[in-house]
């Protein structure tokens, strides 16, 4: 049976602000909606927020587990967030995102054919996944795919991430599993620090400055006001025929110093989905060297199956980059202090009961089936097929 708390949604308000209310949409019986069992919150949740982004959706959250139900039973999915056919379309970016208990859908509970083209887009999830590894399942899928454009422009030799959050982490680690020696790069030794004693990484050389010249492949994995300093750096840092990929950091428009005025966004923009030729676009430095650029937006639904694949061969591995949960309820006031993030003084919110998240974060997890008070401890054990159904 519906009850209010079934239709609860972190809302946007116009003064940049979030509150807990009812669904903006209609409330449609429990068959004709997605029941959300897990989101995971961003790094562009937290850019919308800050109001750098110009995004409109009024509900954020585009990384998710959900569940519906059938005729032939309770089928629990994955969101792929980027429509290929068009890019703008992203869920909780362009149109309301998953934080939220329940999200809509048209029709009967027969979801392929429906018209919303992220319902569409539902990748089944493996039973034998942990249920918490699924807030993992997009960025890994996306860090996959931009492993995949790398590996077009050659051989990566010694590799780069510039940035300390979550993708960032999830790079360097493919970068493990696959063999390379890879470098994370990030300016506060706190932090890196704090990844050290945490053991997220196992061989990735942390430092607070730039590799030696001779990179074979980059990552920038950083917002738009840090992006620029990092591909400086990345450039500097790859040899000959090297190749970065444009994690993300730059808008429509974007461009830098080292590229001309090359808009640095259309790069990212030629690789959508998966649905197309891998495309690098080379680019010669003021410097004389020649470097290739590439970067993606969205993921197929074969990545997001190859990152399940990993997650369910590696789930100590990848489970440290989970380090906290949280039920919706304080999923608000642990998005806004993400968002003003200020080092040094980091308290990821205060939940209805007053308990208090404090210390260095990286992938943050929002369960909606938790009741309201003291989030817990990720559980690596608890498989989606061992969720209870609840609608």
């Amino acid at each position: 049976m519906n009850t209010d708390t079934d239709h609860l949604a972190w809302l946007r308000t116009a003064d940049g602000g979030l509150r807990l209310g009812a669904d903006p949409v209609p409330h449609r019986p429990a068959d004709r909606a997605l029941r959300i069992l897990r989101v995971g919150i961003c790094g562009t949740d937290l850019q919308i927020q800050r109001g750098v982004r110009p995004d409109g959706a009024a509900v954020l959250g585009h990384e998710g587990l959900a569940e519906y139900r059938t005729p032939a039973g309770v089928h629990r999915v994955l969101f792929n967030p980027v429509d290929p056919d068009d890019q703008d379309h992203i869920l909780g970016h362009s149109h309301d995102g998953v934080l939220r208990r329940r999200y809509p859908a048209p029709g009967s509970g027969e979801l392929a054919t429906a018209a919303d083209p992220v319902l569409r887009g539902l990748v089944p999830a493996r039973p034998d996944l942990a249920a918490d590894l699924a807030a993992l399942v997009e960025p890994l899928g996306a860090v996959l795919y931009g492993w995949d454009l790398l590996d077009t422009c050659g051989p990566a030799g010694r590799a780069a991430v510039w940035g300390s959050g979550t993708t960032a982490v999830l790079a360097a680690l493919v970068g493990e599993l696959r063999g390379t020696a890879m470098t994370l790069v990030h300016g506060r030794p706190e932090r890196l620090a704090w990844l050290r004693r945490r053991e997220v990484l196992a061989d990735t050389r942390l430092s607070t400055g730039p590799p030696a010249a001779g990179l074979g492949a980059a990552f920038v994995c950083l917002p738009r006001e840090a992006a620029g300093a990092a591909l400086r750096q990345a450039l500097t840092a790859l040899g000959d025929e090297g190749a970065v990929d444009l994690f993300g950091g730059f808008g429509t428009g974007g461009t830098h110093e080292l590229t001309g005025g090359l808009d640095l966004n259309s790069v990212r923009r030629a690789n959508i989905c998966g649905s197309s030729p891998a495309t690098a676009l080379p680019v010669r430095l003021p410097s004389g060297g020649l470097v290739r650029l590439t970067g993606h937006r969205g993921t197929s639904a074969d990545h997001l199956r190859r990152a399940q694949d990993l997650l369910v061969e590696h789930p100590r591995r990848f489970g440290r980059v989970l380090s906290h949960v949280v039920p919706l309820e304080s999923a608000g006031p642990v998005l806004r202090s993400m968002a003003a993030d200020r080092p040094g003084r980091r308290l990821l919110g205060t939940g209805p009961d007053g308990t208090e998240v404090r210390g260095e974060h990286l992938k943050v997890l929002v369960d909606p089936t938790l009741p309201a008070g003291p989030g817990r401890e990720p559980d690596l054990v608890t498989t989606v097929a061992e969720l209870p159904p609840g609608c």
